[in-house]
Formats: C-alpha cells, sequence, structure tokens
C-alpha cells in the first residue's frame, strides 16, 4: 500500500511539474512595457488616425515587421545565449547575391537556388561561431569584421550592378499569399517566432541555452555543452539571416549589395524591447515579436500622423531608451526588494 501511495504521489508529482512550466519560457521577460506602449499608440492613432485599423494598413504594418522579426527571432537565440551578431545585415545580402548569382548567372532552378541561400547564411554563422568560441576572439569585434566581409563579398560580385527580375516563385515568398489568404512574409516570421518560442518554453535545448547565458561556468559543471550551443545560436541566427534574405529579394524583386543597413539595428531594438536581457540568460520570443510590431506601428504611424519620416528613428530610439530605463528601475526596485 506504501509503495502504491508513494508512486500516485510521484505521478502527481510529475503531472504537476508539467503543468507549472512557464508559458513565457523558463526565465520569464517582463511584456508589460512593449504591450502598454503599442496599447498607448493604439489609442493615440485611435483619436488621431483612425485609417491606421483598416485592414489594408495593419498587413502593411505586419508585412513592414515581417522581415525584422525574422532577423530578430536569430539576434533573441544569440543573446540569450550571452553573444551577441552584428553580421545579420552582410549575412542577409550575401545570402541573396548568391541566391541571385544561381539563378541569374549559373542559370540553377530555385528550388536549388533557396536552399544554397540558406546554407551560405547557416555557414556565415558557423564562420562567426568558430572565430568566437574556438579562436577566442570578442564576439562583438568578430561579428562586426563578419559583416564587413560579407557585405564586402557581395559588393566585390555585384560590382555595382543589380540582380532583378526573378520572377513568380521568388516573389511568391515576398509578395505571395498562402492559399490566397495569408502573406507569405506574416507567415514565415510568425512561423519562426512560434518555433522559437515552442523550442525555449518546452524544449531542454531552450532551457539548456538559458542556463548557459546565465552562468557558463555552473551550465558547464552540470554537464551542458557550451561551446557547442553558443556556437549553434550563430548558426541559428545566419540560417534566419538568410531566410530574411530571400523574403527581402521576393518583396523588393532585386538584390541590392547596399541594402538592409538598418537591419541589425531594428533587430536588436525589437529584441530588447521585448524584454531579452542584453547580457544573456533570459529572452523572449513573445516579446520580440511585440517589439518588432511595435518598430513598424512608430514608423507607420509616423507617416499617418504627418510627420518627416525622419522622426522614426527618433521614435525608435526614445522607445528603446525607455524600455531599457523602466526595466533598469524594476530590476533594481526587485534587488531592493530582496536585500
Amino acid at each position: 500500500m506504501e509503495k502504491n501511495t508513494s508512486a500516485k504521489k510521484a505521478s502527481r508529482t510529475r503531472e504537476s511539474v508539467k503543468i507549472k512550466i512557464p508559458v513565457l519560457g523558463p526565465v520569464p521577460a517582463p511584456l508589460w512595457a512593449p504591450l502598454a506602449m503599442i496599447g498607448v499608440l493604439a489609442l493615440t492613432l485611435l483619436v488621431f488616425s483612425p485609417r491606421f485599423f483598416s485592414i489594408p494598413n495593419l498587413t502593411v504594418v505586419l508585412l513592414d515587421a515581417a522581415i525584422v522579426m525574422i532577423v530578430a527571432v536569430g539576434i533573441t537565440v544569440v543573446i540569450t545565449g550571452r553573444g551577441i551578431d552584428l553580421s545579420v545585415g552582410g549575412i542577409m545580402i550575401l545570402s541573396a547575391t548568391v541566391m541571385g548569382a544561381a539563378i541569374k548567372d549559373f542559370d540553377l532552378a530555385v528550388w536549388l537556388a533557396i536552399p544554397l541561400a540558406l546554407i551560405v547564411g547557416a555557414g556565415a554563422g558557423l564562420f562567426n561561431g568558430t572565430m568566437i568560441m574556438k579562436l577566442g576572439i570578442p564576439d562583438f569585434i568578430a561579428t562586426l569584421a563578419s559583416e564587413l566581409i560579407f557585405r564586402g563579398l557581395a559588393l566585390v560580385y555585384l560590382g555595382g550592378a543589380i540582380f532583378y527580375n526573378f520572377g513568380p516563385e521568388i516573389a511568391f515568398f515576398g509578395r505571395g499569399d498562402l492559399f490566397g489568404v495569408i502573406p507569405m512574409p506574416i507567415f514565415i516570421s510568425f512561423g519562426a517566432l512560434i518555433i522559437g518560442h515552442i523550442i525555449f518554453t518546452y524544449h531542454r535545448s531552450g532551457m539548456r541555452l538559458h542556463a548557459v547565458g546565465q552562468n557558463p561556468m555552473a551550465a558547464r559543471r552540470m554537464g551542458v555543452k557550451v561551446v557547442r550551443y553558443r556556437m549553434m545560436t550563430y548558426v541559428i541566427s545566419g540560417f534566419l539571416a538568410a531566410v530574411a534574405g530571400v523574403v527581402m529579394t521576393g518583396r523588393l524583386d532585386a538584390v541590392v549589395a547596399t541594402g538592409a543597413v538598418l537591419i541589425l539595428l531594428q533587430s536588436i531594438a525589437a529584441t530588447i524591447v521585448g524584454g531579452t536581457y542584453l547580457f544573456g540568460g533570459r529572452g523572449s520570443m513573445i516579446g520580440t515579436g511585440l517589439g518588432a510590431v511595435l518598430l513598424a506601428m512608430l514608423a507607420n504611424a509616423v507617416v499617418m500622423l504627418g510627420f518627416q519620416l525622419f522622426w522614426q528613428n527618433v521614435a525608435s530610439g526614445a522607445v528603446i531608451l525607455l524600455t531599457l530605463a523602466i526595466n533598469s528601475r524594476k530590476g533594481r526596485g526587485a534587488a531592493q526588494g530582496a536585500g
């Protein structure tokens, strides 16, 4: 009887553990700040520019957020593992250039050119991870240098030229609709976000990555292969940057080596605004999605409210500083309460 009772208790304990897994991840991020700012912005637009809430305009907002969101998911993974990747813009352009060259210069089929671009993106991420984890180069310096290398290779190959007119197959990824309803960039970006959230929240890889970001030494003592996990974060970031490069090419129907200049700042901004801790150990895919949508709403609101386009940068910078100020103040309050 005692054995049966203890077995039942253990079973109930396991069930309660399963139920108590946090929905927002192993280290929940403060999401109320981006949610509050989205709410305030929405109310302001409701009063001064109700046209913002038309279905076509909301679709434009989500389309504008899509590419940033795809890249920001990779950035969230890297930052959660206590790293930084400044080369995503260069990887986007290099991957798109490889795809364009495969189609235009080497007459490869689209179904071969796109995987080739994704392999290039993952390979570029592996290059970053090797420099950082095997050669000991600081991630800031390594990825800044690789950004110059990747973008420089695209510039050398294109030589000022532009790949364009790719046809309907590539255009489908940037301007097509899934089942005639969901725009493909929105489907791809939210797909990446949902997969990232599931891994972060329910898979042991996400939990171990958070442990690596919080305390690499302690994670190593627990048997976590820190080097492998951190290298994989750069591979994932490079792969998703290449995905974003394919989507961007589909939207523009062109590859320009000088493009995607602001994507790094926008993706890091979306990640930080969404509550991911800049020094590792806490990442939020839901927050990253909210951050990307907030930045796209700000850009759209500037136009809707009749301000000059340059105010977009001012508004985005103000939102980042406000979010960091709120989160740091909350952190100080929690620390003082604990003391």
